[in-house]
C-alpha cells in the first residue's frame, strides 16, 4: 500500500480496512499516524536488506558484488506496485521536520554507507583504483539507480534496463 500511493497516504483508518483489523486495534498498537508511518519504514527497511542487500553480500567481493546487489535492487523496485518506497518517501518528507523523516534519513544514511563499504571492499580486492572518493561513489551509483527508478516508473521506458546496464559499466569502468 505504501509503495503503491506514497507512505503520507497510508492511514490507520485505510490499512484497518486493507487488513480487516479493527481501526480502534490498530490505533492502540501504533498510537499515531507517524508511529505506524516509521513501523512501515522499518519493515520495508528489512524486507529491502533481505531482498537486496544480504544477497549480495554472498557474492565475492569486488565488482561483482556491486553489480549483484543492483541487479537485487532493480529485481526489488520492480516487483513494488508503486516503486521504491524509500524514494517516493524522500520526496514526501524531505522538507517536513519530524520522526518519520529522521527514520527516513538514518535509513538513506545506512544505505549510502553500505554503497561505500561497496565501494571501499572493491577497492581491497584491487577490482576499484586505490583513490577513489568512497563517497562519491556512492553519491554516482545511487544516483544511477534513482535514474533507473525515474525512466522505469514514471517513464516506462521499455529500454530502461539496457540503459541502467551501460550506466552501470560506464561508471565502473571510470572506477576502475
Amino acid at each position: 500500500m505504501a509503495s503503491r500511493l506514497g507512505l503520507e497516504s497510508v492511514t490507520i483508518g485505510e490499512l484497518a480496512k486493507a487488513t480487516g483489523m479493527s481501526k480502534s486495534g490498530l490505533f492502540a498498537h501504533f498510537n499515531s499516524k507517524e508511529n505506524l508511518q516509521i513501523e512501515i519504514l522499518h519493515f520495508a527497511g528489512e524486507l529491502f536488506a533481505d531482498g537486496v542487500i544480504v544477497p549480495a553480500l554472498r557474492t565475492k567481493a569486488g565488482v561483482g558484488r556491486i553489480r549483484q546487489l543492483v541487479n537485487n535492487w532493480v529485481k526489488w523496485t520492480g516487483r513494488l506496485t508503486g516503486g521504491c518506497i524509500f524514494v517516493t518517501a524522500s520526496t514526501d518528507f524531505s522538507n517536513r521536520p519530524g520522526k518519520v523523516r529522521n527514520a527516513l534519513i538514518t535509513q538513506q544514511e545506512q544505505w549510502l554507507d553500505s554503497l561505500k563499504r561497496l565501494c571501499q571492499s572493491a577497492m581491497r580486492e584491487g577490482e576499484l583504483r586505490p583513490d577513489i572518493d568512497c563517497d562519491q561513489f556512492a553519491f554516482d551509483l545511487y544516483s544511477l539507480l534513482l535514474g533507473f527508478h525515474l525512466y522505469h516508473e514514471l517513464l516506462q521506458n521499455n529500454e530502461t534496463r539496457n540503459y541502467q546496464e551501460t550506466a552501470l559499466n560506464r561508471l565502473l569502468e571510470d572506477y576502475m
